[in-house]
């Protein structure tokens, strides 16, 4: 089974963001969710980024686990991990402006706008990280 799993992925830094993304998305995902709202389509826009972004994170670390990358050298996983994140990034960031503007004093969902925002700082790190991994050189294998 371990030949399977490529677990090298979860342990290096762009595996920790992408699990600590994917964990604050998810709380205010589950933040919005919880309340009662007034403006429906302010936060419904919110709810579909959070909650999208964080299944495509799911989906990328499950490839990755799985070794995709190392099977499927066709596509420059660096660069597809560095649109993932810009394209996450200015998604998550319009929500969790519109959701703070929208928030109305109510302290869940100021909390979830801070998790919004704390997750596109993670996401910036993220982009610089795979913007530095893509322009080394890579080993010939």
């Amino acid at each position: 089974m371990m030949g399977i799993l490529s677990l090298d992925y979860l342990l290096s830094k762009q595996g920790i963001l992408k699990i600590a993304q994917l964990v604050i998305l998810l709380v205010a995902f589950a933040c919005v969710r919880s309340t009662w709202y007034n403006s429906f389509y302010a936060y419904g826009f919110y709810e579909g980024v959070t909650l999208g972004y964080s299944v495509t994170i799911i989906l990328y670390v499950f490839l990755t686990v799985f070794g995709l990358p190392k099977r499927a050298s066709f596509v420059n996983w660096l660069i597809a991990e560095l649109v993932l994140d810009t394209l996450g990034f200015i998604f998550i960031s319009t929500g969790s402006i519109v959701a703070a503007v929208k928030s109305y004093g109510v302290p869940i969902l100021v909390g979830a706008s801070v998790c919004g925002l704390l997750a596109s700082y993670l996401l910036v790190v993220s982009m610089i990280l795979s913007f530095v991994a893509a322009h080394r050189p890579q080993p010939a294998e």
